[in-house]
């Protein structure tokens, strides 16, 4: 007798299956969606990021100098590769930077006379921090006066017969050891958290109306009665959940993939290390937290009190990953080890790894993933549960 029922229980989940996975297909609303969100995002991102690193390799601090005929050696000297400098007879500083000068740089009227009594005559550097550019320029002259005040110091010293070198006890040579895959890292640590999010948004309507849209259809009620195992209808449905999701992060993974070349990654020293393995890598890894994302989305939607209730909470839910990953990357948080088994921690990390070239080890990955598909498990039991309660179908 049971095992008759189990085994009729087997084949009617077939046809479960099919039929789930066509209405979510055949949903134009969500397959747009998803769509959408995969191709927006990607081009959101790399877009933004050419404009970034072109905006910083092509912009040229404007320095106005106010005074300069009683500073030529400043005047000659200042200018150089990114810093032009304007020497103006007269002007308001304020107005200045309010106009095309990132910085204004003002010499003293008795600049000359304290210049040859050795007496330090003042230079003013007028900047405002409001300006997202006014940090960059400051810190650009400020070198380039730095090193000029080092090479009149030393000219004066060698005149009267000192050694420069008394003053400088060692010299402070900076080498740069990092590798085109790890300064790549810095401008692709926003990919991990769109390929999550993607996850997220390309399956949220098609997990609301599998639940919560059935459930005022009363075509959930009609699904209960039939002679099916709960888990095998909450396993159904987030098949067909989880075949959006991870569908849209492909289609995301393919779209930057194709776009990298074009953000010309190389003029700035960087370079994007992702393979072909990498990318059926990331795929494979994004699979058990695409049918984690949807087993969650099911149980909440089906925890909800109608249509509407679900697709708020489920559009607040989305956010929490985000704002994980976006934390993660801001720290600058590298949490190896142990701290791979926790689902979202993990997927972020080796996603990372992957873009740049430097995987992390694939027993980590693999025993992330079973951590994840047990937490699949765990919550098709709690979703079993939850198709017996008798007020589940009253919760509309």
């Amino acid at each position: 007798m049971n095992n008759g029922y189990k085994s009729l229980g087997w084949r009617l989940m077939l046809p479960l299956l099919r039929k789930e996975l066509l209405e979510a297909w055949r949903d134009r609303r969500a397959l747009l969606t998803a769509v959408s969100f995969a191709l927006l995002f990607p081009a959101m991102i790399l877009g933004g990021t050419t404009f970034m690193l072109k905006k910083q390799s092509e912009k040229t601090t404007e320095v106005a100098l106010l005074g300069g005929e009683a500073a030529p050696l400043i005047e000659k000297y200042l200018p150089a590769k990114g810093i032009n400098v304007s020497v103006l007879p007269e002007g308001e500083p304020q107005a200045l930077l309010a106009a095309d000068y990132d910085v204004v740089l003002v010499v003293a009227d008795n600049f000359a006379e304290r210049y040859r009594d050795f007496r330090a005559p003042r230079i003013y550097l007028y900047v405002d921090s409001s300006d997202t550019d006014a940090g960059r320029a400051q810190r650009q002259v400020q070198e380039r006066l730095a090193m000029l005040q080092q090479t009149v110091a030393s000219q004066r010293l060698t005149a009267r017969g000192v050694a420069a070198q008394l003053l400088a006890p060692w010299q402070l040579e900076v080498r740069d050891v990092s590798t085109p895959s790890s300064r790549g890292a810095l401008i692709l640590a926003m990919v991990p958290g769109v390929l999550i999010m993607t996850l997220f948004i390309a399956s949220l309507a098609t997990s609301v109306d599998t639940s919560a849209g059935e459930r005022e259809r009363l075509s959930l009620e009609t699904l209960l009665v039939q002679p099916l195992p709960a888990w095998q209808v909450i396993v159904a449905k987030l098949l067909a959940v989880a075949s959006i999701g991870w569908v849209g992060s492909l289609l995301t993974i393919g779209v930057l993939v194709t776009l990298m070349p074009m953000m010309s990654l190389e003029e700035f020293g960087f370079q994007a290390a992702t393979t072909a393995g990498g990318v059926i890598a990331m795929g494979l890894v994004l699979l058990p937290l695409a049918l984690l994302v949807a087993v969650l989305q099911i149980l909440l939607a089906l925890r909800s009190q109608s249509f509407k209730d679900a697709q708020t909470q489920l559009s607040i839910f989305q956010i929490a990953p985000l704002v994980l990953v976006m934390a993660i990357d801001i720290a600058q948080v590298n949490l190896a080890g142990s701290w791979q088994l926790l689902p979202l921690v993990g997927h972020q990390q080796w996603l990372k790894g992957l873009l740049v070239g430097e995987p992390a080890s694939a027993l980590w990955m693999l025993a992330g993933s079973m951590v994840t598909l047990l937490l699949v498990v765990l919550a098709v039991i709690a979703g079993a549960r939850s198709l017996r309660r008798e007020t589940l179908l009253s919760a509309a």
